[in-house]
């Protein structure tokens, strides 16, 4: 069996179950940056299974911290986006109600800032939405599933997919030291759970992957683990 055939089946075992697929860090990289994080140049490129590009402060006492403020989602649209006010809205409040369940699952979540208190900022970047007839034929009929397995080892996406980038921000509530900064980019994956979803479908599951995410990172760190 040739080196490519079995690079092919490699990515269909691994994109199998997967609801999301990681985009490149160039990709996430070229992407303009939209003025909403303090620092860019504190990112650096993440490891596996973290944020593509992210900073950590190494000098935090995060069990300290008793709560945590959300502020509301930011909704950055490109100049040629087609995305018009309701739809950002209603994207906007999904990823706010998302984010709200996981970390609420960390620290309570309060209404107002201040000392001891993480504030949490985030901001949906660069979406695009999927086209839900192709997406659900790309994903339940096999000779499809194959084909866009193919294509993905060339561009490392598959077709038909919705994307969504996010900028995220924790800041000490108290003072504003920047605690944690991220980037990253999730595409559409070709799990089985992605047939028959709407047009912004795999933008809300990149959404509640970030959340998820977000969640058990801080819990990490509260529970000692390293910045780095």
């Amino acid at each position: 069996m040739s080196k490519s055939i079995y690079s092919l089946l490699a990515v269909i075992g691994l994109v199998a179950c997967s609801v999301t697929s990681e985009q490149p860090l160039s990709e996430v990289e070229k992407a303009s940056r939209s003025g909403f994080l303090t620092n860019y140049p504190l990112l650096h490129p993440g490891k596996e299974g973290e944020a593509r590009l992210r900073y950590v402060n190494s000098n935090v006492d995060w069990k300290s911290y008793t709560a945590i403020f959300l502020e509301p989602v930011v909704f950055i649209s490109d100049a040629d986006s087609k995305i018009d006010a309701k739809e950002q809205q209603i994207l906007s409040a999904y990823y706010y109600s998302t984010m709200k369940k996981h970390l609420s699952t960390v620290l309570p979540v309060v209404d107002s800032q201040g000392p001891h208190i993480l504030v949490v900022r985030v901001a949906l970047t660069h979406v695009t939405k999927e086209d839900p007839g192709l997406r659900t034929i790309s994903v339940v009929i096999p000779q499809a599933r194959l084909l866009d397995a193919a294509q993905s080892l060339g561009t490392d996406t598959y077709a038909f997919v919705g994307s969504a980038q996010s900028e995220g921000e924790v800041t000490d509530g108290g003072t504003g030291q920047i605690l944690i900064e991220a980037v990253d980019g999730q595409s559409g994956g070709m799990s089985i759970k992605n047939a028959g979803g709407g047009k912004w479908s795999d933008a809300e599951h990149a959404m509640e992957y970030w959340a998820d995410l977000s969640a058990k990172r801080l819990n990490q760190l509260r529970s000692g683990a390293p910045a780095s």
